[in-house]
């Protein structure tokens, strides 16, 4: 269960249909996203996320292809302690300004649980097949 509360003026979350993994999100403002450019947008929407889980904030499929937008770091991270309201902040990667209307739904909150790990530093890591081949190493 994903507990929410709503600012004033938000629009309610939703899953478009049935056993949909992402929570659909809306801006509870108008934003306009110059060519190139960034703007944070507020979803006005507060989120408790379930403890052992993590929120990936992502820009819905349509948002992507239709308007050419996508988000300024990848994937938003929502920890389990943050309670404060959902912002999406927007790149523009088209060659066209977007505009989105107050109540549009342009990203997507999936919850995913998480391991719970441990951290030490050791003087030296252990060999695999594989080593240090990084990038492009698959490709043969």
């Amino acid at each position: 269960m994903i507990y929410y509360s709503l600012d004033k003026d938000a629009y309610q979350p939703r899953f478009a249909y049935e056993g949909d993994a992402g929570m659909d999100l809306a801006l509870m403002h108008d934003l306009t996203v110059p060519v190139g450019g960034h703007r944070m947008g507020d979803t006005g929407v507060h989120v408790a996320i379930p403890e052992g889980h993590v929120g990936m904030l992502f820009v819905r499929s349509s948002t992507g292809i239709k308007r050419n937008l996508v988000l300024s770091n990848g994937t938003g991270i929502i920890d389990h302690g943050y309670r404060g309201a959902i912002k999406i902040s927007l790149h523009n990667t088209g060659d066209a300004t977007q505009h989105i209307t107050a109540g549009d739904y342009i990203a997507q909150l999936v919850t995913v649980p998480i391991a719970r790990n441990n951290i030490a530093e050791v003087r030296e890591l252990g060999d695999t097949e594989r080593g240090t081949n990084g990038i492009g190493s698959s490709d043969k």
